[in-house]
């Protein structure tokens, strides 16, 4: 079986699998993304990368502006494909992440191929990620912008032999003649790897060590900013530090913007919210440890007391699952995402995303009661292994996606 893997930031969400199937008899895998990317263990896969995408970038119609990007994209990746195609190469399944343009012409170079679109996102102005939060809501003209933002995954739809999103209520963002036919199945965690470890420990940069033993509060996301509630739960610290005398508070995530609006002074969300906040805090039990290599980050995730959460209604992070993997006490914003997997007294505890006070008292109960954090624990890892795992439920449906 010849796999022609697309994405960007190659291999996405498609490492585990990618990894996987590179080790079985009969499976050949090729992949193409933006930039060099290191074997990563994965030296069996054959890699083709591109440093920006080629063509003329002449001003167009401002509201095209982001296909336009896209269609420059899609034909550099394009003529990466019909290169591999003069080379012999003929892939039997083609796997590619469209949202941002890679595979717009890919399939009309391999018309005999099986072509799969994972479709991770669609963009909406009301009811959405954009009008979530009032501080931070988009408008006017900015608005007529969203739509235009569906067309590349549109266009890979109506190309695709099948779709597939990794949560329903990522499929429920589509409309419903859409979302009915895109197969629900989430990349996975490796719950062998991600998994508790009672006697783990995480130095701070302080030197201190921190252990199961301790009273710790865990924040993780990829950048520190308002799509993953960094204001929120920032602007709740004071009040934490100060019912929790004991705490030891650490937030992983590097200070650049993911996802959403730089703040409006031009600094760092984290910058900001120390200027708003930071005279409330003791900086000797609040730790910045930016991002973490993925070994002591899962030890971080091992030695919380309470995991907090929070998102707009948007993508769920990895971090989510992989927490509850580790045996993390969950305290999640009461978002769509989150409500998907998080039942509030059974796996974890949820409060609504600006309930400042909520978010307290649920985390300083938490903390007060171990009998019930041991309960909620438990329940979280089972939920992972029971619907999340990799191995026994993620990768027979994909195998079944790509063979059938």
């Amino acid at each position: 079986m010849n796999l022609l893997l697309l994405h960007p930031n190659f291999p996405g969400q498609f490492k585990r699998l990618a990894k996987e199937l590179m080790g079985r008899e009969g499976w050949r895998i090729v992949g193409i993304g933006e930039g060099e990317r290191g074997s990563g263990g994965a030296e069996q896969i054959t890699y083709r990368g591109y440093r920006h995408p080629t063509g003329p970038a002449e001003a167009v119609f401002p509201l095209g502006l982001d296909f336009a990007e896209h269609a420059r994209r899609g034909r550099t990746v394009a003529d990466l494909a019909q290169s591999l195609k003069d080379k012999g190469f003929r892939p039997d399944v083609i796997l590619a992440h469209p949202g941002w343009g890679d595979a717009l012409f890919v399939p009309e170079i391999f018309p005999e191929a099986r072509f799969i679109a994972y479709l991770e996102y669609f963009y909406r102005v009301q009811n959405s990620d954009l009008d979530f939060d009032p501080e931070l809501r988009v408008r006017g003209g900015d608005l007529r912008t969203v739509p235009l933002r569906n067309t590349t995954n549109l266009m890979a739809f109506a190309a695709a032999s099948r779709c597939v999103t990794p949560t329903r209520w990522q499929a429920g963002l589509f409309p419903p003649q859409i979302g009915s036919q895109i197969e629900v199945i989430h990349e996975g965690i490796d719950t062998a790897q991600v998994a508790p470890n009672p006697a783990a420990t995480f130095t701070l940069p302080n030197g201190r060590v921190l252990s199961c033993d301790d009273e710790v509060v865990t924040y993780v996301s990829r950048s520190l900013e308002p799509y993953r509630g960094f204001h929120v739960f920032m602007r709740a610290l004071p009040e934490i530090l100060e019912r929790r005398p004991n705490s030891q508070v650490v937030l992983v995530g590097r200070e650049e913007v993911s996802y959403g609006q730089n703040h409006p002074g031009g600094g760092s969300w984290k910058s900001a919210m120390l200027e708003e906040v930071g005279a409330g805090l003791d900086r000797g039990r609040v730790h910045f440890v930016g991002q973490l290599a993925y070994d002591d980050y899962l030890d971080l995730l091992r030695v919380s007391s309470v995991h907090v959460y929070l998102t707009y209604p948007f993508v769920l992070s990895w971090s989510f699952l992989e927490a509850m993997a580790c045996g993390c006490t969950m305290l999640g914003s009461a978002t769509g995402p989150v409500l998907e997997v998080l039942r509030d007294g059974e796996n974890g505890r949820t409060a609504g995303f600006f309930d400042r006070k909520a978010l307290v008292d649920i985390l300083s109960e938490l903390l007060d009661d171990p009998a019930q954090r041991r309960r909620l624990s438990q329940g979280a890892r089972e939920t992972v292994l029971e619907h999340y795992d990799f191995k026994t439920r993620s990768l027979p449906r994909y195998l079944d996606l790509l063979t059938q």
